[in-house]
């Protein structure tokens, strides 16, 4: 399967799941392939036939984008190297939760979600810890004994009493002994913990585009740059995330890239705004509200920013 159709099976998949998908763009510059909107649960999404490809380094970019817009970010793919995923297995990839498409169907379609997760020396489960110490008080059963079942130490039966991920053989052994369901299912969209980001202006950023962000900086926000995105950076406070864009002047590039960024400001739920070196005449590309650097003088606060862009948000 190419890359093309494994995305457009993914894209089937979600709004099958009653996902809001965003438009297809196929570009492989940008770091996502879908975003996708479900109530409050909102899905950043990079697809690549194989999980060892060149395009797993935007992983991270995934996961920044994941975080400050309070997403959750997943990477779809067949293989890793010259094998394929595992059905119903949680891989990782930078932090970045990895799925075959099977996977990903049985989580949204069926309501099944992975049990199982690779890591290196193979494939592990999360038991339930508060069961397996009930079950073995309840009937007595020593430490020792269990550690024979599982064949284990006695100190990895105590450390499975304490949370700890056990081989998926020495799970099931212990669960058909215990008769008890011990291995829990996995969320991966609860994967990880928030990412450490660097907050530092692009190497080579100069001129407008890095006077922008420090104008932006010096009246209260705080500056995500991005990398592989059709916005340059994501400016936020404690109120409000704007997908922030910065070009010389109206063009058929920044045209395009506008046209991205409406479609990815309506199902994030986040503004946007473009900042043009250039004086211009209209007050918003594609519904998202342009400040050129004229206007930038009368600008003195967050507040006179979001009223502005609150006049001209959508209207032509």
């Amino acid at each position: 399967m190419r890359r093309l159709q494994l995305i457009e099976s993914v894209r089937d998949i979600l709004a099958k799941a009653g996902f809001y998908l965003s438009e297809r763009h196929y570009d492989r510059n940008i770091s996502f392939d879908i975003i996708a909107r479900k109530d409050d649960e909102l899905l950043i999404i990079g697809v690549s036939v194989n999980a060892d490809s060149s395009r797993m380094r935007n992983a991270k970019e995934l996961k920044i984008l994941s975080d400050v817009l309070d997403g959750s970010s997943i990477f779809i793919a067949e293989k890793g190297g010259k094998r394929s995923l595992e059905k119903g297995v949680l891989y990782s990839r930078q932090d970045v939760p990895l799925l075959s498409l099977e996977t990903l169907y049985d989580m949204f379609i069926e309501g099944v979600p992975p049990y199982v997760f690779s890591a290196p020396g193979g494939f592990y489960v999360k038991m339930n810890s508060d069961i397996i110490k009930e079950a073995r008080k309840e009937r007595k059963i020593s430490l020792n004994r269990l550690a024979d079942i599982g064949g284990v130490s006695r100190k990895a039966i105590q450390k499975y009493e304490k949370g700890m991920g056990a081989d998926l053989e020495v799970a099931l052994k212990l669960q058909e002994f215990l008769g008890e369901d011990i291995i829990l299912p996995l969320n991966p969209l609860d994967y990880s913990e928030e990412s450490e980001y660097s907050m530092d202006f692009p190497e080579g950023m100069r001129g407008f585009d890095k006077d922008i962000f420090e104008y932006l900086t010096s009246i209260g926000y705080r500056i995500v740059p991005t990398w592989k995105c059709p916005f340059e950076a994501i400016t936020e406070d404690e109120k409000d995330v704007l997908l922030t864009g910065v070009g010389s002047e109206e063009s058929p590039q920044v045209q395009k890239k506008a046209k991205i960024v409406s479609d990815i400001s309506h199902i994030t739920e986040r503004d946007s705004v473009i900042f043009l070196r250039k004086r211009v005449t209209r007050v918003n590309l594609e519904g998202i509200p342009i400040i050129d650097i004229n206007e930038l003088s009368s600008i003195d606060s967050k507040e006179d920013i979001i009223n502005l862009l609150k006049e001209r948000k959508g209207d032509n």
